[in-house]
């Protein structure tokens, strides 16, 4: 891909999140107003979950999202399935709600980089034809390539090929990813289309529906966990989580739980309690808080 300029212009407009004194104090200065206005926000993010309407407009797809979970992806998961990549086998990854395709496509790219000897398979749908048609057509700009504050040169170069000002997901990773229109409510639907599989993911899309909705999606995703698997559910109202998770019997993966949440929240407003998809703050004295915050949850053999 040689210097792409696009990527530069990026980075140069992009303050890094973990890096230099700048970053330092800004996460300081975050940190002290969250801890004075933590118990504010709690009760008025807890009053607006309950009462607001939900609308899909606002999403926080982009590629290399949550770098931390991806890590936690290719390692501590891999190990729970039992290193498919060393028994041969493949490995089955379903993702609802994909939306534009990137993080499908992250995934797809992270696991060929860091695992290349692992044989997988994606199948991903998302409720919007269009937005399954874009998926499929594998073509983003500069904007959807390269808005995240991690984003690094060795990802764009190993995920897309440049084609003018556009930046096209290489062949090799779309050949491992199929999609399909399907609604996460279709409990009917979703069985005639997939079957269960190894990692099923349905992130940040949940708080887009009220608790009874979230509680019938939730269960739909959950359906389709092999016996030994893991479910990736980020984006979701906190006291639902801590709920449907008990009850579909999914233990919270503790593994770099801090830095996934931490790095999900990198685009939340400091007002977060005015924004019914606003995170809180990691607060470790939280009761259930390993499932309060965890986004990735396995399900034992035998469970």
């Amino acid at each position: 891909m040689g210097q792409d300029p696009n990527f530069t212009a990026y980075k140069a407009k992009i303050p890094s999140q973990q890096n230099g004194p700048r970053a330092a104090l800004r996460r300081l200065k975050n940190d002290v107003y969250s801890a004075v206005l933590f118990p504010y926000g709690v009760k008025r993010h807890e009053h607006l979950l309950a009462t607001c309407d939900r609308v899909d407009n606002h999403t926080y797809t982009c590629f290399l999202r949550a770098p931390a979970q991806l890590a936690t992806l290719a390692g501590p998961v891999m190990d729970f399935l039992g290193s498919p990549q060393k028994t041969g086998r493949e490995l089955e990854l379903l993702m609802f709600a994909c939306s534009n395709g990137a993080e499908v496509y992250t995934i797809a790219s992270w696991l060929m980089q860091e695992l290349p000897t692992l044989q997988f398979r994606i199948q991903a749908s998302d409720l919007h034809q269009e937005m399954v048609d874009r998926c499929i057509a594998a073509d983003y700009s500069a904007d959807e390539a390269l808005q995240s504050e991690y984003v690094s040169r060795a990802f764009v170069e190993a995920t897309f090929d440049r084609k003018g000002d556009r930046y096209i997901v290489k062949p090799a990773i779309r050949e491992r990813v199929q999609f399909r229109q399907a609604s996460l409510l279709d409990r009917d639907a979703l069985e005639q289309a997939f079957r269960p599989a190894d990692i099923v993911t349905a992130q940040n899309v949940l708080f887009h529906m009220k608790p009874a909705m979230a509680r019938e999606a939730f269960a739909n995703a959950a359906s389709f966990l092999k016996e030994r698997s893991v479910l990736m559910v980020e984006g979701m109202d906190p006291d639902v989580r801590i709920e449907a998770t008990k009850a579909h019997g999914l233990r919270p993966l503790t593994d770099n739980l801090r830095s996934i949440y931490s790095e999900t929240r990198v685009h939340t407003p400091r007002d977060w309690w005015n924004y019914y998809w606003g995170t809180e703050p990691y607060f470790p004295l939280r009761k259930e808080r390993d499932r309060r915050y965890g986004t990735i949850f396995v399900r034992e053999s035998g469970r």
